[in-house]
């Protein structure tokens, strides 16, 4: 078995960190992950509120594992979203399509850890400097809405 730096800080057993998918990443395919030993990641997506409360609260009725939450910074309603995963206690936060600094103070505040998804050298560089817990690098393979390098030539830099 593989432990990974990440693995302690997340409190799961493999370094895997399931997709933030929008309307795929629900409450039953977060609990599997989380209790398959990795980090199961709800994908809020643009859903309203009360639904992302839901199927959090679903979660945790799956499962007793550590599990995280994901919206995309350029959806409408993502400040409220992202409030709905403070109010809820998430263990992590992943973001992505923005500058994610912002959030860092209140989402730390809260206990929760934030990784944001990067695209590039200097995203990557500015969300650790601004002291991101871990950072997700990804691609345009990743349904075409990150930018236009692939994941292997930009991930070594």
């Amino acid at each position: 078995m593989i432990r990974t730096p990440l693995c302690e800080m997340l409190g799961i057993e493999h370094p895997i960190v399931q997709g933030g998918m929008a309307w795929a990443a629900t409450a039953e395919l977060t609990a599997a992950v989380s209790n398959a030993g990795g980090l199961g990641v709800v994908g809020a997506g643009n859903q309203r509120p009360e639904v992302v409360r839901r199927e959090l609260r679903r979660v945790r009725e799956l499962t007793d594992r550590p599990f995280g939450a994901n919206v995309p910074l350029f959806t409408a309603g993502a400040e409220e979203t992202l409030r709905v995963f403070i109010e809820e206690g998430v263990s992590v936060v992943t973001v992505g399509g923005g500058n994610a600094g912002p959030y860092l103070e209140p989402l730390r505040c809260a206990g929760i850890r934030l990784i944001p998804v990067v695209a590039s050298v200097a995203l990557a560089r500015r969300m650790a400097r601004q002291g991101v817990d871990a950072l997700i690098a990804e691609g345009m393979e990743s349904g075409g809405h990150i930018g236009d390098v692939a994941t292997l030539p930009w991930f070594p830099r």
